[in-house]
């Protein structure tokens, strides 16, 4: 119980300390809408954005220059003013490459740092070590582009000088959120600068000024009216209801994590999200798209993401283009979202690393009045038969992307494994599902909707799923066992390089070699095979001669008409290996030597 007021403070902190983050963004929103003039504006961006980064101690921003082609130094905090002459090349260095790709950059390491500035010229090396010589090693940085749009104007930057890992996760999507805040501000100022300086065209700029103007603050009004359904714990639901208020067109939010949509009463959407998700999961920009079904549904699409991580889509119906107004709804109302799912997903996390620590504690107590606690914790209760299965998900894409789509398919495996006293959840790439019955007769059925929804995942998606599953008897002490063999049988998938869902039991032999180097089996391979061991032509033959031998039992007439040879020209080969090699197949020893290399080259060696 305790353990449980605790979990529960501590999630009302971390709501609390993101509602602070929504109200300080809110904040700082007001203050830097506060002004048009250019040079102000960025005074304010850069004082609030050191505000919302707590931990950084030196920023500055940078502005594009078209004339000169490069990335101008318009405002600084912690530097001197050697900052003025660091001028970077599109895609140079850090914020070069950040301006020109349109992507967030966070390193917390001061040897990556470095790295990733080896383009940089030695005058811009000089005038960055200058600016700043009191601490002139840089051990985590964040760079984050200024854009509206499509259309990027600039780049804002941070530095930690004291501890590497200075700067978080957290301060990247606060940061991501400000920034495009901030962009507005800039783009405002930006116009009411240009009418100022161009009297030629004062009366056109300042018709265009006053379209800006209002369209900018019906932007900021519709995010200040959504944001405060966030801030007050309205949820997700109530914002795109709000949302469907306010618009001319009616949108549903399709959420990629749950697998759902909001709101259910639109239920034809059902049939088009897998196809939705598949298409955008990868997409940053908006687009019309048409799916077919048994009718055809016409859409406009703007994808969610919160950097590399995709949370979901805002899907308008029909194919004629949106009115201003609904552009501006959606715009704000998506990074509303983004900070509620970011809000909400933070939670979850809290939630599962708990019941992660709770489970590895499960796994290890011995005692029967103390594990049927644990187990209370987790949810369950104990009972005569445990299945346990660990479910990975591997590929080429960054940690927090595997973390979403492991997400992913845990909401896919509630909603088929609605089993009373069964325990699933994720942390980081990887699933557990635990799970007691009365028998083994449940056994068959969790281990199907487990390969089922594996199958799935696998048919629809690049990156790779793979489990390992194990069951018995259960008491006390138990659990950790079934653990580990599942974990076994997870491994010797990763091993051959192979997906889906693998039992235990299934492994055979191979238990015995799981935690071998593949070294170490390959010197025992080429000790054993020696001299055929080569890419001469005719020791090649007498190989696979020797594999085809083995494989078939040592059958004579099977491996000869396998081989598409007369006997007698087998038992020559076979003669031939057993002299070169200096075994004798009916030696005890050595035959089981050869059935066992053969083994191992075709269950982890072989492609």
């Amino acid at each position: 119980m305790e353990q449980n007021e605790a979990l529960l403070k501590q999630l009302s902190r971390e709501n609390q300390k993101a509602q602070n983050h929504v109200v300080n963004l809110m904040e700082s929103f007001r203050a830097i809408n506060s002004t048009l003039e250019l040079d102000e504006v960025l005074k304010k961006i850069m004082h609030s954005a050191l505000k919302i980064v707590e931990t950084a101690e030196a920023g500055y921003i940078q502005m594009y220059d078209a004339i000169s082609d490069k990335l101008l130094v318009k405002t600084y905090v912690g530097f001197n003013e050697n900052i003025k002459f660091f001028k970077v090349n599109i895609g140079e260095s850090i914020t070069g490459k950040v301006f020109r790709d349109g992507d967030i950059r966070l390193i917390t390491s001061t040897e990556e740092i470095y790295n990733s500035m080896a383009n940089l010229s030695e005058e811009n090396l000089e005038f960055i070590t200058k600016a700043h010589q009191n601490s002139p090693t840089i051990k985590s940085i964040l760079s984050v582009p200024v854009a509206l749009g499509t259309k990027t104007m600039g780049v804002m930057t941070f530095h930690c000088f004291d501890v590497e890992d200075g700067l978080s996760e957290t301060d990247l999507l606060l940061l991501q959120s400000f920034a495009s805040q901030a962009a507005t501000a800039l783009y405002n100022a930006q116009l009411h600068t240009e009418v100022q300086n161009s009297l030629d065209e004062v009366t056109h700029l300042s018709k265009k000024l006053k379209e800006t103007n209002a369209m900018l603050e019906k932007r900021t009004e519709i995010h200040t009216h959504l944001t405060k359904l966030s801030v007050q714990n309205k949820g997700l639901e109530a914002i795109i209801l709000e949302m469907n208020k306010l618009m001319e067109r009616k949108l549903v939010y399709a959420d990629y994590l749950e697998g759902n949509y909001v709101p259910q009463h639109i239920q034809h959407i059902a049939t088009i999200l897998d196809d939705i998700f598949l298409l955008f999961a990868n997409k940053t920009e908006a687009s019309y798209v048409s799916t077919y079904d048994s009718v055809q549904i016409d859409c406009y699409i703007y994808p969610i993401r919160s950097g590399s991580v995709f949370l979901g889509c805002l899907i308008v119906e029909g194919n004629t283009p949106l009115s201003q107004p609904d552009q501006l709804i959606i715009e704000q109302g998506a990074l509303t979202l983004s900070l509620e799912i970011m809000k909400l997903r933070s939670q979850t996390e809290i939630l599962y690393k708990k019941t992660y620590e709770t489970y590895h504690r499960f796994l290890e107590i011995r005692n029967l009045q103390q594990a049927e606690l644990v187990a209370q914790e987790l949810g369950i209760h104990h009972d005569h038969f445990l299945q346990i299965a660990l479910i990975e998900l591997d590929g080429n894409a960054d940690l927090l992307s595997l973390e979403n789509d492991a997400l992913l398919l845990l909401a896919h495996l509630k909603e088929k494994l609605r089993l009373e006293n069964s325990l699933l959840f994720s942390y980081n790439n990887k699933i557990t599902v635990l799970s007691f019955t009365r028998d083994s007769a449940g056994e068959g059925m969790i281990t199907n909707i487990l390969n089922n929804g594996m199958n799935w995942w696998n048919e629809r998606f690049t990156v790779v799923a793979r489990g390992g599953i194990s069951t018995g008897q259960y008491s006390p002490g138990q659990a950790k066992d079934y653990h580990m063999k599942a974990e076994k049988a997870l491994l010797h998938l990763k091993k051959q390089k192979e997906k889906g869902l693998l039992h235990y039991r299934d492994i055979g032999i191979s238990t015995l070699f799981l935690h071998h180097p593949a070294e170490e089996i390959n010197s025992f391979l080429s000790e054993t095979f020696s001299v055929l061991w080569n890419n001469n032509e005719t020791n090649d033959e007498l190989l696979h001669t020797l594999f085809t031998y083995i494989q078939n039992n040592r059958s004579m007439a099977t491996t000869a008409k396998e081989l598409h040879i007369h006997t007698n020209t087998l038992y020559h080969r076979i003669k031939k290996v057993e002299d070169l090699l200096k075994i004798d197949f009916n030696h005890y020893e050595d035959h089981l030597k050869v059935l066992l290399a053969v083994y191992l080259y075709n269950t982890f060696m072989a492609d």
